[in-house]
């Protein structure tokens, strides 16, 4: 026994020294610096070799060593520790564990990006993907991206933009969970400047985080870049709630002149009331399915009206005893309707089968929004809160009226998410916008 492990030890020391090839020749950190980037790497190495010779207890105690040696406090910079923590995940998911949830969050949140931090999202044999139902998904997505980060085969910019933003979800809504964690932990105001924000009443986010705001106070309506850096003000006013149509622009409905479809043109449509065609008298939002069909919300009477896809007018979406608040749309196309006087959302899964997906104790359910993977969002204005649920309506988390860190909503008018799973609240008390993450 003690000579096959005094065999093992020099084994593992001769694959540390070739696993340190080229590791402290660098030429641009200081030699205080190469000598923890050499002695993180022979840990890491050690702890490698032993994983090869399946001596599983041996690799995790050196990675707890690297892990402890090395704190993030003391080398924020230090990449092996990211690398030690996906390993020690990798142990734990071949132990069914969910501790390896815990390991590979710790690379994603708190380590620098490196192809560690990409792995721990879903690529290899364990990370996100790998500890939800979707591993298959999670590694083509991490595939994606990684085949365009390094310009290898068909590179796909967008499909890399959009796996990303699914591997963030799953992230978000998957390992939190298994880690102990709530998917949405911290929220700020964001502060935006030229002009500044005064009483912000409506919100849209596209999936890449670009927002659309109305602000009553200016008035005026404010186009914020995906980095939330740059605002373009737009001369509009009249404006209800906008939103980003699946064709990747942004649709401002104006009370009484019809939808204004950004780098598009203003578009008017005619309702139907005892065969007369008429126009829609408080048009409040809308949205624009794939297909190209419209449902939109006017508040005069109070009723959802479809159109075909080019403005035609089609029939009544919502029934005569409903009292439609706010509308969404699913990935798959299905229209979401917010009724106020019900308390409930209800999702139409084809022009005839109605689904009620959920019903809460709301006091004023004011606004509505659906993720692409069917979560639902419900603004509760009076009790300044946003309550979220999964597509079968099981709560998963309500916000407010303080949010995580410490800030509180006032006012609240409108919400929205990206496609991260960020979310999005206008304010109208509050000089600025809410950003939920």
């Amino acid at each position: 026994m003690s000579g096959g492990l005094t065999g093992s030890r020099r084994l593992v020391a001769m694959l540390g020294a070739l696993l340190l090839v080229g590791v402290v020749h660098n030429a641009d950190a200081g030699p205080q610096q190469e000598g923890v980037e050499a002695r993180a790497a022979a840990i890491f190495a050690e702890a490698d070799a032993f994983l090869r010779l399946g001596q599983l207890d041996e690799a995790a105690a050196r990675l707890d060593r690297l892990l402890d040696e090395f704190p993030r406090d003391r080398y924020p910079d230090l990449v092996w520790r990211a690398a030690a923590r996906v390993r020690r995940g990798d142990l734990f998911w071949r132990a069914r564990s969910p501790q390896a949830a815990v390991d590979y969050l710790g690379a994603i949140d708190h380590e620098p990006g490196s192809a560690w931090s990409s792995r721990a999202r879903g690529g290899g044999g364990g990370g996100v993907g790998a500890t939800g139902d979707g591993a298959g998904a999670a590694g083509r997505r991490q595939r994606v991206i990684l085949d365009t980060e390094s310009g290898a085969g068909a590179a796909d910019p967008a499909a890399a933009d959009d796996a990303r933003r699914r591997l963030a979800l799953l992230h978000r809504f998957r390992v939190r969970a298994a880690g102990g964690q709530l998917p949405w932990t911290v929220a700020l105001a964001m502060s935006i400047t030229d002009p500044e924000l005064d009483r912000p009443i409506a919100v849209a986010a596209a999936p890449d985080g670009q927002l659309l705001v109305v602000d009553e106070g200016i008035p005026a309506v404010l186009l914020l870049d995906s980095a939330h850096r740059r605002a373009t003000r737009l001369e509009y006013n009249d404006h209800t709630r906008p939103w980003w149509g699946s064709d990747g622009l942004p649709y401002l409905p104006t009370q009484r002149a019809g939808v204004i479809a950004l780098g598009g043109s203003r578009l008017g449509f005619l309702a139907n009331e005892q065969g007369r065609s008429v126009p829609l008298k408080d048009l409040q939002a809308g949205i624009r399915l794939p297909s190209g069909a419209w449902f939109l919300l006017d508040h005069d009477p109070r009723r959802v009206i479809a159109f075909d896809p080019v403005g035609t007018y089609i029939g009544l979406a919502s029934a005569a005893r409903d009292e439609p608040q706010d509308v969404a749309v699913d990935l798959a196309g299905h229209l979401h309707v917010l009724d106020r006087e019900a308390r409930r959302v209800v999702r139409y899964d084809s022009d005839v089968d109605r689904t009620v997906v959920v019903t809460g104790q709301w006091r004023r359910p004011e606004a509505l929004a659906v993720d692409v993977l069917g979560n639902v969002y419900v603004l509760d204005r009076d009790a300044r809160t946003v309550d979220v649920y999964d597509r079968d309506g099981v709560p998963i988390q309500s916000l407010g009226p303080v949010l995580p860190g410490g800030l509180e909503l006032r006012g609240p008018r409108d919400l929205t998410v990206d496609g991260e799973g960020r979310i999005y609240v206008a304010d109208r008390s509050l000089p600025g916008v809410v950003l939920i993450q």
